[in-house]
C-alpha cells in the first residue's frame, strides 16, 4: 500500500492535511458540477436522524452491528457521581448514558427520502445532490479504504421507474468517462444493496436482477449504482407525479476512498493526483 503521511486514520476516523484536503474538494467539485449540469437541487441535510425515523426504514432490522448512536450524558441519574472518572479513562459505559433517540447515519441517502416524506414529485422527476457524512461500526478499519466517519457525495433521482433508471444510465456513463480521463482502472460489478437484509426475499430478488452495480479500484468500491425501485417511495409515502408510490435510485461517490485510488495509482503524488483530476474535470465540463 502506498504510504501517505498526509493523512491519519486512527480508529478509523480521518484526519486530513493540506493536499489531501485541496484533492478531496477538487474531486467532489467534478462531481458536483456534473449534477448541477443535470439540474440536481442541492441539498444540506443535519449529521443525526432520529432513530425511529431511521427504524422505519429497517436500518436496524438489516444491519444493527453498523449502526452508530448519539446519547447524552445521564449527569442526574445513576451515572452521575461516576462521569468525570469514566471520562478520564477514556470511554463512558452505559450506566452514564441517557436514552439514545439520535443516530450518526450509514449512508447519505436515508436523509434525503425521510425529507421528501409525505410528498409528491414533479412530472420530470427530481434530483438531489447532498454530501453526507457518514458513520458505520465496522469489524475492523483500514487506512481510508475502511473508515468509521466518512463522507459521501450521492445524487438521487426521485419519480417515476423510466426516470430513475435513465439516472443510472447516466451515473454509470459519467462514472466510466470520469475513469478514462483519470487513467483509474476501475471494474463494475455486480454487487448486494446494503439497504436490504442479504438473507431476505429480497437478497434472492436482487441475484436474479441486480439493483446494485460498484465500480472497484483493487478490490475497493469507490463508487456505486443502486436502484431500490419503490422501497423508499412507500416507507415514506413519496408519489411520482401519477400518484403511485415513486421509484428512487442514487448514485454514490465516497470521497476517501477515492482519495485512496487516486493517492496510490499517482504514487503519493497529491499534487499530480489533484492535476489530474482538475483536467478530466474540465474536459468531462465541456463534455456535458
Amino acid at each position: 500500500m502506498t504510504v501517505m503521511p498526509a493523512v491519519r486514520t486512527p480508529g478509523g476516523i480521518p484526519a486530513l492535511e493540506d493536499a489531501p484536503t485541496h484533492l478531496a474538494e477538487a474531486l467532489d467539485g467534478v462531481f458536483t458540477r456534473w449534477a448541477g449540469a443535470l439540474g440536481a437541487t442541492a441539498l444540506t441535510l443535519p449529521p443525526l436522524l432520529p432513530v425511529a425515523e431511521l427504524a422505519a426504514l429497517d436500518v436496524y432490522r438489516n444491519f444493527p452491528q453498523l449502526a452508530l448512536v448519539s446519547s447524552a450524558l445521564d449527569v442526574d441519574g445513576s451515572g452521575g457521581d461516576g462521569i468525570e472518572r469514566e471520562a478520564d479513562a477514556g470511554r463512558f459505559g452505559p450506566a452514564s448514558l441517557a436514552a439514545a433517540e439520535l443516530a450518526l447515519p450509514s449512508s447519505a441517502c436515508y436523509g434525503v427520502y425521510l425529507h421528501h416524506r409525505n410528498r409528491q414529485v414533479a412530472p420530470d422527476g427530481e434530483l438531489v445532490s447532498v454530501l453526507g457524512q457518514c458513520f458505520r461500526n465496522e469489524d475492523h478499519y483500514d487506512g481510508l479504504r475502511r473508515l468509521k466517519a466518512f463522507r459521501m457525495r450521492e445524487v438521487v433521482a426521485l419519480g417515476t421507474p423510466e426516470q430513475v433508471a435513465f439516472h443510472l444510465d447516466r451515473s454509470a456513463r459519467f462514472l466510466e468517462a470520469l475513469a478514462a480521463a483519470l487513467g483509474l482502472p476501475l471494474e463494475r460489478r455486480a454487487a448486494s444493496d446494503p439497504f436490504y437484509d442479504q438473507a431476505g426475499s429480497r437478497a434472492a430478488f436482487q441475484r436474479v436482477v441486480p439493483v446494485k452495480h460498484e465500480y472497484v479500484y483493487q478490490g475497493m468500491a469507490v463508487a456505486s449504482v443502486n436502484s431500490h425501485f419503490v422501497f423508499f417511495g412507500e416507507r415514506c409515502a413519496i408519489t411520482a407525479a401519477d400518484g403511485a408510490a415513486a421509484s428512487t435510485s442514487c448514485v454514490g461517490f465516497g470521497l476517501e476512498r477515492w482519495l485512496h485510488a487516486l493517492a496510490d495509482h499517482f504514487g503519493g503524488d497529491w499534487a499530480r493526483a489533484r492535476r489530474a483530476v482538475e483536467e478530466a474535470g474540465a474536459a468531462l465540463d465541456r463534455a456535458v
